[in-house]
């Protein structure tokens, strides 16, 4: 991200730019800043004034909700009253109750959940580290694949043997299926 200009180099290229007419793309690659930047601070100071090239940080950052918002008040009671309820489910439950009502999408009302606290933290069971095979014909992994039938209504089975480290699967011998002794 840039960096902000400060307060002085905005008012010497809004000030050189009104008394000596310089063009932008001048001023941009004379003061190091982008053509877009000059181009817009000197528009703003043009309209207004020194007020028009102070930094304007408050539209920057998330806009949240304040307290009055009816919207985010119908969220906040409906998961209030509905703890195990998702977001998609109480946005889905307000438009049916009020459809002209304009609800933000899901995403944004679990932000808000989030942002309230209402988020329930989720116990994820950790897995555990996958110890696989370091070199060819340390693991083998036998599968056997029992009274499969095939296209011609014969029943076969095999034993299908892979070596976990290079995928390779070794030839298995197909036979009948035996019989009960």
């Amino acid at each position: 991200m840039p960096k902000a200009i400060d307060m002085a180099l905005r008012k010497t290229i809004a000030e050189e730019r009104r008394k000596k007419g310089t063009p932008l793309s001048a001023l941009a690659s004379k003061y190091g800043v982008s053509y877009a930047s000059v181009q817009s601070l000197c528009a703003r100071y043009q309209e207004q004034g020194e007020e028009g090239l102070k930094t304007a940080y408050h539209h920057c950052g998330k806009k949240r909700p304040g307290p009055k918002d009816f919207t985010f008040r119908a969220v906040r009671c409906f998961k209030q009253w509905h703890p195990y309820w998702g977001a998609e489910k109480i946005r889905t439950e307000i438009l049916l109750l009020r459809p002209g009502l304009k609800i933000p999408p899901a995403r944004t009302l679990q932000q808000w959940f989030h942002y309230t606290g209402q988020a329930k933290v989720r116990n994820h069971v950790p897995r555990p580290d996958p110890c696989w095979a370091k070199s060819p014909h340390e693991v083998w992994q036998a599968d056997a694949k029992e009274e499969m039938q095939t296209r011609d209504g014969v029943k076969n089975c095999w034993l299908n043997i892979t070596d976990e480290h290079s995928g390779a699967i070794f030839d298995p011998p197909v036979f009948p299926p035996q019989e009960d002794l």
